[in-house]
Parts: structure tokens; C-alpha cells; sequence
């Protein structure tokens, strides 16, 4: 895969499954996919596990923004999906 290949972050930006799974499969080979906070919401864990599965990288975009310590609760509750990104705000 070429290094620019490598640096591409598709947003995924649906909350219908089947189309996530379409695109996520169309996409491979490249750096990583974006999944956000509707989808997450619509989805759950269990979605992103399916997406999961495709074999992509996951950016799990969930806009983390709270007091720090809930803010790092919830971020360890998500790394059992393994995202291989994902990201907050520090106030």
C-alpha cells in the first residue's frame, strides 16, 4: 500500500448498517475508516464490531467532551472495540 494510501480516513457517515459494511468493504487498503457518534448511538458496540470485522481501521469519533474523569471512564468503556483511534477534548 502506498504511503499516501496509508494517511486516507474515509467518514462513514450513515447509520444504516448495511451500507457501513458496503462502504467499509469498498474501502480497503486504505489508512482507516470514520465512525461517529450517530452511528455509534444507532449501532452500539455491537456495530462497530461488525464493522470491525471487515478487517479496516477504525477513527471511532465519538466528540468525548465532559469532566476529565468521565471523559476517561468512557474512553477505556470504548477501547474494548479496539478502535485504532479515537479522540477528546481537554478543557
Amino acid at each position: 500500500m502506498s504511503n499516501s494510501k496509508k494517511k486516507i480516513i474515509v467518514a462513514i457517515d450513515t447509520i444504516n448498517i448495511k451500507e457501513a459494511l458496503s462502504i467499509s468493504n469498498s474501502v480497503k487498503g486504505i489508512g482507516a475508516v470514520k465512525l461517529g457518534l450517530e452511528f455509534f448511538c444507532a449501532n452500539g458496540p455491537q456495530g462497530i464490531d461488525e464493522i470491525s470485522k471487515t478487517g479496516v481501521k477504525i477513527f471511532l469519533d465519538l466528540k468525548f467532551h465532559d469532566i476529565p474523569n468521565t471523559v476517561s471512564g468512557a474512553i477505556r468503556a470504548v477501547l474494548k472495540l479496539k478502535p485504532y483511534m479515537t479522540n477528546n477534548r481537554r478543557v
